[in-house]
Formats: C-alpha cells, structure tokens, sequence
C-alpha cells in the first residue's frame, strides 16, 4: 500500500509540473483586453428649430387672402440641425391647441424653399430649411397656432416635430366681419411672403 502511496505521489509529482505550465501557457496567452467591447456611436436623426418672423403676430386687418383680408400671418422658418434628410408624411395645424380643420393640407402645400437655399420638394435637406407663411385668414378669434410634421429621417427613424406656439396679437375692438361662406380660409402661403 505505501509502494502505491509513493507510485501515486509521484505521479502526482509529475503531473504538478505539467500543469502549472499548461497554466502559466494559458494565462499569458489570453487576451488582457476584457471587458465591454467598444460601443458605436449613436446614428444621428433629424432634429429641428422652428422660427417665427414675429411672436407673438399681430393681428392684420388686410392682406391675409383675397375673400379673407383680415386674419395673423407670418413667416416661419424650419431648419433640420442634426444632418439628416428628413421626409415629411404629414402636417398638423392647430389652433388654440385643437387640430383646425379649417387649416387641412399637405406639408408640401404650405412649406416651400426659403430664398437663397438649396431645396428639393417633399423632404427637408440635411441642415437645410424650408420656409412658408403661417397662421389663419378668419373673422374668429383665436389665440394661438402651432405646427406638427410627423415623417421618416434618412436613417429610418420615424419623428414627430411640434413647433414653438405662434401666440397671436388680441384684434382691436371693431376689425371683424360678418361670417360667410368664406369667413374661415386656409392661408395658401402662395405670395411674395412665402420665400422668406
């Protein structure tokens, strides 16, 4: 039995060597570089500043629309500022907070090229801008406008962009008209105060 004993050990002996090199062997061949692998950076997406040429707009008595002369206007300015080509799907109008059927269109009927920029219709160029003239022609009273585009960026993400609000000028006392037919219309932005 202790024959056995001394057989065992030194194997055993033998084997101690072997393993503490395979060890050694292992550890300095792995890599010491563990940890989090390096992450990618974020793709970038449309991102947007929306100008207004006065806020709050006053309240004008003419030049609004040929059937609708008083109403708030003005230019707006919206600028892509995070390097991506966005394409518009839609366009919200609201007034007072509520969606206005009274201003229903497409985003390419209202929003055009701003002068002395590149522009392509139906999408917003990286860092580009597109410009319009906003607001409502009525003989209501509202106190407020704000826009909405909701659309797809070069990158396939899908965003929703809600403007500043347009705070309108109170109408002095004696500047409405009697309600018609016409009494409520879209302002087509199809003027000289379109390019801005």
């Amino acid at each position: 039995m202790c024959e056995a004993w001394n057989v065992d050990l030194r194997t055993a002996a033998g084997l101690l060597p072997a393993t503490a090199t395979v060890i050694l062997f292992a550890a300095c061949n792995t890599n010491t570089t563990s940890g989090p692998s390096p992450t990618q950076p974020p793709t970038p997406s449309s991102s947007f500043v929306a100008t207004f040429g006065e806020n709050p707009v006053p309240f004008r008595s003419t030049g609004c629309s040929a059937s609708i002369l008083q109403g708030w206007y003005t230019p707006a300015r919206l600028q892509e500022t995070g390097g991506v080509t966005f394409t518009p799907s839609s366009l919200i109008q609201k007034l007072d907070g509520n969606v206005a059927s009274i201003l229903t269109e497409s985003f390419n009927s209202r929003f055009g090229a701003c002068a002395g920029t590149p522009f392509t219709p139906g999408v917003i160029l990286a860092n580009g801008a597109v410009c319009a003239s906003v607001g409502v022609c009525t003989s209501s009273s509202f106190g407020n406008y704000q826009f909405q585009i909701t659309g797809t960026d070069a990158n396939g993400r899908a965003l929703t962009f809600d403007s500043p609000v347009l705070q309108f000028g109170s109408r002095p006392g004696g500047q409405s008209t009697p309600f018609s037919f016409q009494a409520q219309q879209v302002f087509a932005g199809k003027g000289p105060w379109r390019g801005i």
